[in-house]
């Protein structure tokens, strides 16, 4: 009798470890932002400009959003040192940095825009995600024909607009 006892014991422990290990996980609750964060990006054509919305959650606006143009579409993503290109064909280019924010890849906060979306405006061409590293989230415009650009930073609710005209 003892040796069913102990087999039936080795059973039951066996058995426990088996449920708990192939028991399903507990999904963690997402945190929210505690940056900006940029949830999406949608464009329009105008009759005189192409616009860009970068749609953000409802905390603080970012503090900056820099603007550069480059001629061949080269970036430096985050502090890797490596230069690479925008993948969409423009005549030119345009690169934004966002501060601070970030674009997650999950939860109730992501960012749900392809990370390179083609466009087919008069000036804008196309949109891709270059980075997000230590708070920083780039993007390149790939611009057609344009003779300026504007951007802005709009509240209620918020947003980043960029428009580049014809």
């Amino acid at each position: 009798m003892p040796a069913v006892r102990r087999l039936a014991a080795t059973a039951l422990v066996a058995a426990g470890f088996l449920a708990t290990a192939i028991a399903p996980a507990q999904a963690a609750t997402p945190m929210p932002c505690e940056r900006v964060c940029i949830l999406d990006a949608r464009t329009g054509g105008h009759p005189d400009y192409d616009r860009l919305v970068f749609d953000l959650t409802d905390n603080v606006p970012p503090a900056a959003v820099q603007a550069q143009l480059s001629a061949d579409g080269s970036y430096t993503p985050g502090a890797s040192g490596e230069t690479r290109h925008l993948t969409i064909t423009g005549k030119s280019y345009l690169l934004l940095d966002v501060y601070p924010a970030q674009a997650r890849s999950s939860g109730p906060d992501a960012y749900t825009t392809p990370t390179v979306q083609p466009v087919s405006l008069p000036s804008l061409k196309g949109v891709q995600m270059t980075g997000d590293y230590e708070g920083h989230i780039g993007f390149g415009l790939s611009l057609g024909d344009y003779t300026r650009y504007q951007v802005s930073t709009l509240t209620a609710p918020n947003r980043i607009v960029v428009d580049v005209y014809h």
